[in-house]
């Protein structure tokens, strides 16, 4: 280890072994004794150009590209992910110990850039900037589950989910491989429960780490969780009544320390969003639009994306019809839209035209802008053009925060009667709040 305050862990198995799921896990537990020295990141690294090629790649959005360069793409994408985000991180101690969890690394890239002509060597040589985890641990689960929890996923598969024994081979000799150059990699158990892979995993952490780096306990028992894909339902409603019993009653001065601590709570709120499992994040984007007075119908039929037909009741008793699409975290817009306006659904979409909301599980910065673009001219025989609005993680939180603040404004009002000035503060506040959230309809 570079500095016996760091602590590089990389996360790898094959697709459906739930690695991503623990790693999230995995670092919610370390935060609460770390706090903000514990950093969660996966690959590809996408805010950087290669990311962006690579992550088109996966998509089949760019066809035939040479093995060699998506090796290439995949090493400078390591690189910059290297240069901007694990080194810094992990170099800026300040006395205190830092842990970075990566979901994949370079050990995928030996498995899946890697062939008869591109031999390990090959791969490791373009990732020479790389740096060399302090751990690897490979969640290693059977075919039958990996499948199982595929099965469940809510998107199309990308490109390399298939042919699980071969990859299962190759990852085998990768492993072998990096070990002889030194690496230390050691393989857990993947098929059990959510909490049974996370258990073995934190155990892992606790045998293989520096001297600072222990775990008490290991949180969620085991019968917590029966599913590593299915979480408790949620709603807008417990998160907000969850939220006010850890409302900070900390004696106000003045309305700058009012307006500080108001946005401290609604950041609370962001920051847990971004732990909650796609499903339950699903839930919360229908509620929203349900809030707003959109009626949430079936599943269209016609296409297997995760697309629900949506209306809204006008004065006169004019309907909107539209629709609402799921995007989990891959901005699959290409197969989304091919699969929504193919031709032969011209005349089911001429129903359903007025409107589209689209929930974007993607960090807000990672999120495009080309939604309509790509549906006017997606092709020569269709052209539909509805209102396009996107709603992400930060608009849901919003939206749970202004349920906060209805709940509690009037007790908390109460706080300050003593203080028009930051009564009114308050007041304010939450009217602007409420403001940027109306749906254009």
């Amino acid at each position: 280890m570079r500095n016996s305050l760091n602590f590089f862990v990389v996360i790898e198995g094959i697709d459906g072994s739930g690695k991503s799921s623990v790693a999230r896990q995995v670092v919610k537990v370390l935060q609460d004794k770390f706090k903000d020295n514990v950093k969660l990141t996966f690959e590809p690294h996408d805010p950087s150009c290669a990311g962006v090629f690579i992550r088109q790649v996966l998509m089949k959005r760019i066809r035939h590209v040479p093995l060699s360069t998506l090796a290439l793409a995949f090493a400078v994408n390591r690189s910059d992910h290297c240069d901007r985000e694990i080194n810094p991180f992990l170099e800026k101690t300040n006395g205190l110990p830092r842990v970075v969890i990566c979901d994949r690394y370079y050990l995928s890239s030996l498995v899946y850039q890697s062939d008869q002509n591109i031999s390990f060597t090959d791969v490791m040589n373009l990732n020479c900037n790389a740096r060399r985890p302090d751990l690897t641990i490979f969640l290693n689960a059977s075919n039958k589950r990996c499948y199982e929890r595929m099965r469940k996923r809510q998107e199309d598969k990308e490109l390399f989910e298939t042919r699980l024994n071969d990859t299962k081979a190759k990852y085998s000799q990768a492993i072998e491989f990096l070990r002889s150059k030194g690496d230390n990699i050691i393989e857990v158990n993947a098929d059990g429960n959510f909490a049974e892979v996370t258990h073995s995993v934190l155990r892992a952490l606790d045998m293989h780490s520096p001297p600072w780096f222990t775990i008490e306990s290991y949180p969620l028992p085991l019968e917590e969780e029966e599913n590593l894909f299915e979480p408790k339902p949620i709603s807008i409603d417990i998160i907000a009544k969850e939220f006010i019993t850890t409302w900070d009653y900390t004696p106000l001065i003045n309305k700058n320390q009012l307006l500080d601590l108001l946005n401290d709570q609604q950041q609370i709120i962001k920051n847990k969003l971004v732990e909650f499992d796609f499903s339950n994040k699903a839930t919360l984007f229908f509620e929203v639009l349900k809030s707003t007075g959109y009626k949430v119908k079936n599943k269209i039929p016609w296409t297997d994306i995760d697309a629900f037909v949506v209306e809204y009741e006008m004065p006169l008793g004019i309907t909107h019809h539209g629709a609402a699409l799921l995007l989990d975290n891959s901005q699959r817009y290409d197969i989304i839209f091919r699969k929504l306006l193919g031709a032969e659904k011209v005349a089911a979409l001429d129903q359903m035209s007025d409107f589209l909301f689209i929930f974007d599980s993607n960090p807000s910065h990672l999120i495009g802008s080309h939604y309509e673009r790509d549906m006017i001219n997606y092709t020569e025989s269709t052209s539909l053009s509805p209102s396009v609005f996107v709603i992400d993680l930060v608009l849901i939180s919003d939206v749970i925060f202004s349920k906060v603040l209805e709940q509690f404004g009037d007790f908390y009002l109460q706080t300050l009667m003593g203080m028009p000035s930051l009564r009114e503060a308050y007041s304010d506040y939450k009217k602007e709040h409420n403001l940027k959230l109306n749906l254009n309809k």
